[in-house]
């Protein structure tokens, strides 16, 4: 192996890997909801567990690791948070396990950050361009869309 086939192979991964394209479209996306939901103090994952939690009237925390393929360490630092914050509650263990709701004042800041919420989708709409935002959308359903079911 030479270097100069290091440098070809470099090039290629370089100029077709989806994995560098789909991070950094990651972080692009992403700085846009947390910049429009910074006034409201919450974050993007934030709002995401929020609004799972809302939609099915509370889950279990091994749901909402599925659902967003999260590990269970960052999933229970971010849901002792959102508790700290008074967002969220654990009720009491049960043979299912102990489900999580929204507080009054969650259920609130998930209605006040609607705005801004449509703002970054907006956003995130025209960055991308409307044709490739469908097609994201339709490549990537909802997580909830196909795991409705299974939570609570």
């Amino acid at each position: 192996m030479s270097e100069r086939d290091a440098q070809a192979v470099g090039r290629l991964i370089a100029a077709e890997c989806m994995s560098v394209r789909v991070r950094r479209l990651g972080r692009v996306i992403d700085r846009i909801y947390e910049a429009a939901l910074a006034p409201y103090g919450v974050g993007a994952a934030q709002l995401n567990l929020l609004s799972a939690i809302a939609a099915c009237g509370g889950a279990r925390p091994s749901d909402l690791m599925r659902l967003f393929d999260l590990e269970k360490s960052t999933l229970s630092r971010d849901l002792k948070r959102m508790e700290q914050l008074g967002w969220v509650r654990s009720g009491p263990s049960s043979r299912r396990g102990r489900v999580v709701t929204l507080t009054p004042a969650g259920s609130r800041l998930l209605v006040e950050v609607r705005g801004a919420w449509e703002k970054a989708q907006e956003s995130a709409r025209a960055e991308l361009g409307h044709g490739p935002f469908a097609q994201l959308r339709k490549a990537l359903p909802s997580p909830l869309a196909r795991s409705r079911k299974r939570l609570g």
